[in-house]
């Protein structure tokens, strides 16, 4: 859906993309050992208990529970403006999160509305909360408090809608958050580096955690034992990248004591003698993506040393053709890829637990007839997945603050549930998510 973005987003699509230009030394050409990746430090055990609450996914995705789905899309009325809606999977139902009929869920009497989306959003539920978080946008500070980055708490009906979070001025949050005891921590971006943040979850008076070199950009992937794990990407100008220029992309694993501000460095994800390793967490297991040679996917403890490996060769065959960010839902890894010979798109199963691989061919289908991608999951429960499955458009206005307006095209999704067994099924059973506007 198109939104009025901050530098910070093209920053995080920009990071997403670095491993395409390279990693110093011999980078994709080097050792396919994929042990080869050496550890820097040891995380300490036991610490604070820390959960991920909004996966590192660049889709702005919503948060899900075992009995329904809750997510946000651009106002009608004002394209600038949000509505909350949820999917109850016990129904198959999308319906806007409120008890007003007949409503365009266009105020703030409505519990469906959020009075702006600038920026990127994220919904997550922590501690039997709703949470909204919006990163904000320098760039669009004539909107004023519209365009800071801020995060919004409420029951799960949508009512006692609160803001207990406003960025500073000048800063944006990126879309990370974790729950701690009490507590939600955060990432603001700054001018002159990221500081990581320690809030009430209920709001109340920021703490500083840590502040981040400023020459570097940070993904964080996920939690555990009291530490923020990282994939942390740098330039190092005194290193050749795969050109044989100098100035070449490092990326290294970290973790973060939130408790003592500690940064650690555990391993080298691009050394110049292996293969570039593209770090995930799937819960508390940290793992590897290669994107490079043959593609793997390896189990590590938690200094990131490769515990085992699982190749995706079988499954994936000999044109393997990645078209997207690898990503979680759950315990299970999610690869899109494209088949040219079937002229559509798939994706890669890894259960992170049991080491199976699978394919799925379940397609989303789009309205202005470009090529049928594989379908994305968002969300779980025990029994079923939620996916998309359809791109369509709607017009919105965008009111531009002088009184006048223009139309944006939104995109609109449509979803399925489908069973988990039949998911990588050659004709799996798909139920449609009716949609109630």
């Amino acid at each position: 859906m198109k939104q009025v973005r901050s530098g910070m987003q093209v920053s995080a699509i920009l990071a997403a993309a670095l491993f395409l230009s390279a990693c110093g030394g011999s980078g994709a050409g080097g050792s396919a050992d994929p042990s080869a990746a050496p550890a820097a430090g040891n995380p300490p055990s036991g610490g604070e208990q820390l959960t991920m609450l909004i996966p590192d996914r660049l889709l702005s995705v919503g948060a899900g529970t075992s009995e329904g789905y809750y997510y946000v899309e651009p106002g009608l009325s004002d394209a600038l403006t949000g509505q909350i809606r949820y999917v109850d999977y016990a129904t198959c139902m999308d319906i806007p999160l409120s008890t007003q009929v007949n409503s365009d869920h266009s105020d703030e009497t409505d519990t469906a509305y959020l009075d702006s989306i600038v920026g990127d959003y994220r919904m997550f539920v922590y501690a039997d909360h709703l949470y909204f978080i919006r990163s904000g946008s320098v760039e669009n500070s004539d909107l004023g408090a519209l365009a800071a980055g801020a995060v919004y708490r409420m029951n799960l009906d949508g009512s006692a809608q609160t803001q207990i979070y406003t960025c500073d001025d000048g800063s944006t949050l990126l879309m990370y958050a974790v729950g701690g005891q009490g507590c939600l921590y955060l990432l603001q971006q700054e001018s002159d580096g990221t500081k990581v943040l320690r809030i009430p979850e209920d709001g109340g008076e920021a703490a500083v955690v840590a502040n981040l070199p400023a020459n570097d950009y940070y993904n964080l992937i996920g939690c555990r034992d009291g530490l923020l794990y990282l994939h942390q990407i740098g330039i190092d100008p005194n290193r050749e990248n795969s050109e044989g220029d100098m100035g070449a992309t490092t990326h290294t694993l970290a973790t973060l004591d939130v408790q003592s501000g500690t940064l650690s460095e555990l391993a080298d994800l691009c050394p110049s003698n292996g293969r570039y390793a593209e770090p995930h967490m799937a819960g508390g297991t940290l793992l590897y993506y290669y994107p490079d040679g043959e593609r793997q996917v390896a189990i590590c403890d938690e200094n990131g040393q490769v515990q085992t490996t699982i190749s995706l060769t079988e499954v994936a065959g000999n044109s393997f053709q990645q078209v997207d960010t690898p990503y979680l839902v759950g315990n299970t890894l999610f690869i899109p890829c494209w088949d040219a010979e079937q002229d559509h798109g798939y994706q890669i199963l890894v259960d992170t637990g049991t080491g199976a691989v699978s394919r799925s061919d379940v397609c989303l289908t789009q309205e202005d007839g470009k090529d049928p991608l594989g379908a994305t999951v968002l969300a779980e429960n025990d029994t079923a997945y939620l996916v998309m499955t359809e791109i369509r458009h709607e017009d919105a206005e965008l009111h531009k603050g002088d009184g006048t307006a223009v139309t944006l095209q939104n995109q609109v999704y449509g979803y399925s549930l489908i069973p988990k067994q039949q998911f990588a099924a050659q004709d799996p059973e798909l139920q449609p998510i009716q949609r109630v506007q």
